[in-house]
């Protein structure tokens, strides 16, 4: 396995479009299996198609602008997820031969891997549902159990050739993603509870390099850096995850 870190994207798209670009070159047989992490510099709402079809969500979409977050709409599943600096994106990418196998084990073993390395740094983590929760789903991540704080949602992205499971990972200045989930989730009229998110006693720089270490042992993985070729295929995919101004 390879492990791929991009820190401080000036825009998320070029997140999104690595995530896209690494699923595209494992199924193709061209990558390893391969760990992604991103950060990027800019905030941004993260919203599934699943939810561009529900009443209420040109609104939502209203209500976030406003707040100053730009709304993206990603492929995998799940629910809308908000995102800073502060946060983390984290992915695995497999090939696969039946897309009928494997979807609770990826979720598993990716869920397993975050805990650890959570753990490692002394956060009492596990897998669960958190009361309330953004991107509601049983593989979320929590500390505090079904009332507490949810530190991560899983979702995955399935093709014919290859899978990513991927996780977004809140870590510190989450009370600026507050209102634009209550914003957002209020106007789809799902739930959301705001005392379902908080910082950890963590820093990002601290989490991404135990979740290296932990990819490093489990896979015997090597770092390697993301080259020109697969960033201008990031950077050419921007389109696909924006949405209409109006």
């Amino acid at each position: 396995m390879e492990i791929l870190i991009q820190k401080h994207l000036a825009v998320p798209e070029d997140g999104f479009g690595l995530q896209q670009a690494v699923l595209e070159e494992v199924g193709s047989g061209e990558r390893a299996p391969a760990a992604l992490v991103w950060t990027t510099s800019s905030r941004y709402l993260a919203v599934t198609r699943l939810e561009t079809r529900l009443p209420g969500f040109e609104a939502g979409v209203k209500i976030a602008r406003e707040a100053g977050f730009p709304v993206l709409v990603r492929n995998s599943g799940g629910g809308a997820v908000a995102a800073n600096e502060g946060s983390i994106s984290f992915s695995l990418t497999f090939p696969v031969r039946d897309l009928r196998q494997g979807l609770y084990e990826r979720y598993t073993e990716c869920s397993d891997l975050i805990v650890s390395s959570l753990r490692r740094l002394g956060i009492v983590a596990e897998a669960g549902e958190v009361e309330g929760e953004f991107c509601p789903g049983a593989y979320s991540i929590r500390t505090g159990g079904p009332q507490g704080i949810k530190v991560a949602g899983l979702a995955q992205r399935v093709t014919r050739r290859a899978a990513r499971v991927e996780a977004l990972i809140l870590v510190n200045d989450t009370t600026g993603l507050i209102p634009v989930l209550e914003g957002f989730y209020g106007a789809l009229n799902l739930p959301f509870r705001s005392r379902s998110v908080g910082d950890l006693p963590v820093d990002v720089g601290g989490v991404i390099e135990t979740l290296t270490q932990e990819v490093q042992k489990r896979y015997e993985a090597r770092r390697v850096m993301p080259g020109e070729d697969i960033f201008h295929r990031a950077r050419s995919l921007r389109g696909r995850w924006q949405i209409p101004a109006g």
